[in-house]
């Protein structure tokens, strides 16, 4: 594999607030803390502004602005109010939100929507899927050139391994340049932590491919709690043809007038989700909803046809060979689908094999609404944060939340790092988790400690006995692959290159978040929104309103249950 590569020099950079994730949240709250007057910077493992979920997004802002946004959302349904937006989220979440942050989220989301316009995006149709792929771009690429225009430092390529505290208070964050090799030491006043999910602990996923859990593991190593992280929600539209690319259909027309089949040719989905409509009608007529607010039944349906042998080659069909001509042509995302997605591939003359891959997580870390934590000067927004969503997301969601937050996260950090001072975090600490790292480097080469090939073995061990279709025994068998994994691999983890010693340290990542997952979903013995037990297939609002909770307690992961937040609404059983 070549020669050793060590770890080189130390290099220490200040700065008042620092912002760790480039995606939406991350972008939004680097503008608003730079309306302070204060030195912000913004790091990113890989591209600032491009590698992140909400680059690659397919979804549309969900607000009350039904004026505005009714036609561009017309696939995920524009609340007509606040109030109105509050109830579906919660409904919809099935009471394991905090209401708190639901209710923020609802009443400022029309506001943050609008002011996107005075951060350069031109014309709403950028919100959504008529903005050619990655369909992102339309408001990501605005809000990069905003954060340039400010004076806003970037950092790419730095991979942050921990953050740094002092005391209950944070100090900063250490990681590594991957281009350079350099040691980095991030000196800050306030934090924000907005790293996205960890979709990619999962065989199939639809995320990027640096979604790999590193805020949720480095909240947790800093001594935070995280709740919910049993709630793992799949996109049921990800594509499982071979030689075609594993990316969901979105929101297009076309896929819209698809049916799913087994293996027999049944048309399987009215045997889980009863038609309100005739079932050639279009999607949403014919079963009375859109497809992003019924995902996770969808999925389930398409998982249990394949586990009870009625799959073919481990995924079913996507029928699309009677849709009209015209419903190719109706709108750039159908477009998206056949010259993208499909790449050559005639649907007119079979179906496409499709199964679903995880597209988000719901848990994460606790917040109140101004994105304290549980840390003096830590914040934290986007996907990264539990209990916004509760135990499933509606379509549109998740970028609402991340300006919302994005914000608000940005200004709690800004209002901090002014009456705040910089901490010195001990110069102890810091060798110590430099000293972590060059171990990983120094260590010598074995098939155990590839990172390449173990991070293949995770992936497939939590979408086979963790995903969407869960029961006790196979998530106890899973437990106890990750428990011998982290004993007989952790220690001969090894990396010759930065490249590798940054694959190396997402692994670690993902084998921690994996188990948090695990233990979570085995702890929760009920059905709830994105979490199914087979075992446990009903939900139970008597003992399990309430959210799991994964605490650090030394060398053992501690698990608990704390009490949701219900402020104005409350279930009927």
């Amino acid at each position: 594999m070549g020669t050793k590569k060590s770890l080189g020099k130390t290099r220490e950079i200040k700065t008042d607030v620092l912002i760790i994730g480039s995606g939406l949240a991350g972008l939004r709250a680097a503008i608003e803390a730079r309306k302070y007057g204060l030195d912000v910077l913004v790091l990113d493992k890989a591209v600032t502004a491009l590698n992140n979920s909400s680059a690659f997004s397919g979804g549309c802002f969900k607000t009350a602005l039904p004026g505005i946004l009714g036609a561009m959302g017309r696939y995920i349904g524009i609340p007509r109010s606040p109030e109105e937006h509050f109830k579906a989220t919660v409904e919809y979440g099935e009471f394991l939100n905090d209401q708190r942050v639901v209710e923020t989220m609802a009443v400022e989301g029309p506001a943050r929507v609008l002011e996107l316009q005075d951060f350069g995006v031109e014309h709403w149709s950028d919100l959504n899927l008529t903005v050619p792929f990655p369909h992102g771009k339309g408001y990501m690429k605005p809000l990069a050139d905003k954060i340039k225009a400010l004076g806003i430092k970037t950092y790419q390529r730095a991979f942050i391994t921990d953050l740094v505290r002092k005391g209950d208070a944070v100090a900063g964050a250490v990681g590594f340049d991957v281009f350079r090799g350099d040691f980095l030491l991030f000196s800050a006043k306030s934090v924000v932590l907005a790293t996205g999910g960890g979709g990619e602990i999962y065989r199939r996923n639809d995320t990027p491919y640096t979604i790999t859990g590193d805020g949720f593991a480095m909240a947790y190593r800093a001594g935070l709690d995280l709740i919910n992280m049993e709630i793992t929600m799949f996109e049921p539209y990800v594509q499982a043809e071979p030689g075609l690319p594993m990316m969901d259909r979105h929101e297009a027309e076309v896929e819209f007038y698809g049916v799913l089949k087994n293996r027999n040719g049944e048309d399987f989905l009215p045997l889980y989700i009863p038609l309100k409509g005739r079932p050639d009608e279009r999607f949403d007529e014919a079963y009375g909803t859109w497809v992003p607010d019924i995902r996770e039944r969808i999925s389930r349906a398409m998982a249990t046809e394949v586990s009870e042998g009625r799959g073919d080659r481990g995924a079913v069909l996507f029928d699309l060979s009677k849709i009209p001509e015209e419903k190719w042509n109706a709108d750039l995302a159908s477009l998206y689908v056949r010259d993208i997605l499909l790449r050559g591939f005639n649907p007119r003359e079979k179906p496409v094999h499709v199964f679903p891959g995880c597209i988000c997580f719901l848990g994460g870390v606790r917040i109140n609404p101004d994105c304290e934590t549980d840390i003096r000067g830590l914040f934290a927004a986007g996907e990264v944060v539990g209990g916004v969503h509760g135990a499933a997301r509606l379509g549109g969601n998740a970028l609402t939340d991340c300006v919302v937050f994005g914000a608000r996260s940005g200004r709690s950090a800004a209002q901090y790092a002014l009456k705040g001072k910089m901490l010195n975090p001990s110069s102890r600490e810091i060798r110590t988790q430099g000293d972590g790292l060059r171990a990983i480097l120094e260590r010598p080469e074995s098939p155990e400690g590839n990172p390449t090939s173990v991070k293949e073995e995770i992936k497939s061990l939590m979408f086979d006995r963790v995903g969407i279709l869960r029961d006790g025994k196979g998530l106890e068998t899973a437990l106890e692959a990750l428990k011998n994994i982290q004993k007989d691999v952790l220690p001969k983890l090894f990396a010759r290159n930065m490249r590798q010693l940054k694959e190396a340290v997402e692994l670690k990542n993902m084998i921690l978040v994996s188990e948090m997952v695990t233990r979570a979903a085995l702890f929760r013995t009920e059905s709830r929104g994105d979490h199914y037990r087979k075992d446990f297939p009903k939900k139970d609002n008597k003992h399990w309103l309430k959210h799991v909770v994964v605490s650090p307690k030394g060398e053992r992961m501690g698990i608990k249950t704390q009490p949701v937040t219900l402020t104005r609404l409350y279930p009927q059983t």
